[in-house]
């Protein structure tokens, strides 16, 4: 019984403070919010918060997790309502999406991405996320790849890696990148995303 119960404490206190986290990251931005300010809003000691998330980086990741559930669920919706367009155009509602996915979340997103360089440059490429995004744009490209050959009579090209096209749109809108082109170039995200949907889109 008392295993029970600590394990059932645990989880209680790991909800806690992931919704005391969202909001405050809502109201004062990531940057701004510090882990000891998460434990006294959460009324949870030090030592619990740093038992269930060793830095802020760890508790972004999973409130991330969430996050990126219903993006996929949206994505999946996307495709599933306009099937009917040609591969090209989904290309370009698949890269609007996600830009205004990042636009919306890059806050946690950042953090996200410095916790996986820091850990493992790779993590991000082995993630579910990563793998559904570029699974649906390979499957795209396919697609788009077929339609233009069909349209000219001509068999698909032999040399058309789609797996590698559709890394190539993920490595490119990588959260850091947009952030310098809002911040740092006053670009406006509808410009962003006609840019990045002519260049990988057509």
């Amino acid at each position: 019984m008392a295993v029970r119960r600590e394990r059932s404490d645990a989880a209680q206190n790991r909800r806690l403070i992931l919704q005391t986290a969202q909001a405050l990251f809502a109201q004062h931005g990531v940057q701004a919010v510090s882990m000891h300010q998460i434990a006294k809003t959460a009324g949870v000691g030090q030592g619990t918060l740093y038992r269930c998330y060793a830095h802020k980086g760890e508790l972004c990741a999973e409130l991330m997790e969430s996050l990126g559930r219903e993006y996929m669920d949206r994505l999946e919706d996307y495709l599933r309502d306009n099937k009917h367009l040609p591969a090209r155009q989904r290309i370009g509602g698949v890269i609007e999406l996600l830009i205004d996915f990042i636009d919306d979340k890059y806050e946690w997103l950042l953090p996200v991405h410095s916790l996986h360089a820091c850990e493992d440059e790779s993590a991000f490429f082995r993630s579910a996320g990563y793998a559904f995004i570029q699974e649906r744009l390979s499957a795209l490209f396919r697609e788009a790849e077929a339609e233009k050959s069909a349209g000219a009579g001509e068999t698909p090209s032999p040399i058309a890696d789609t797996n590698i096209e559709a890394h190539a749109v993920l490595c490119a809108l990588h959260p850091s990148g947009y952030v310098h082109l809002r911040e740092g170039r006053g670009y406006t995200k509808e410009q962003i995303k006609a840019n990045y949907c002519k260049l990988l889109a057509t």
